[in-house]
C-alpha cells in the first residue's frame, strides 16, 4: 500500500481550491479548514504517495501549490516501533507504569 503524505494546497481563491478539491478527491481529515493568508487561500489534506504527482499536475491550470508537509506512514512505523509487545496487566497484582489517570 503506497505510503500518506501530508500536503499543504494553497490556491489563489477559495474557487480555485474547491475545483483543486473536486478534481483531484484528497482526503481532507475530519474538519478541513481553509485558511486565507498573503499567498492565497490553504488548507492541510492527504494523499497517496501515488496519486501526489497526478494531483500537482492537476493544479498547474489554477496556479495551486501542492507541498509536501510530512510522510505520515513514514511517522506511524515510528510510533509503532515505540510500542512494547509484553503485557503489562499479565498478573492480578501487576501495577501499570506510564501515563495514564487512576480511577
Amino acid at each position: 500500500m503506497p505510503d500518506v503524505v501530508r500536503c499543504r494546497v494553497v490556491a489563489e481563491d477559495a474557487e480555485a481550491l474547491r475545483r483543486f478539491v473536486r478534481e483531484t478527491h484528497p482526503d481532507l481529515g475530519c474538519h478541513p479548514v481553509a485558511r486565507p493568508g498573503r499567498d492565497g487561500v490553504a488548507i492541510e489534506v492527504y494523499f497517496r504517495q501515488d496519486r501526489l504527482d497526478a494531483a500537482r499536475a492537476a493544479r498547474s491550470a489554477d496556479r495551486v501549490t501542492v507541498t509536501a508537509v510530512e510522510n505520515v506512514t513514514e511517522n506511524w512505523r515510528a510510533r509503532v516501533e515505540e510500542v512494547g509487545t509484553g503485557d503489562r496487566f499479565a498478573t492480578r497484582d501487576a501495577v501499570p507504569h506510564g501515563l495514564g489517570r487512576k480511577e
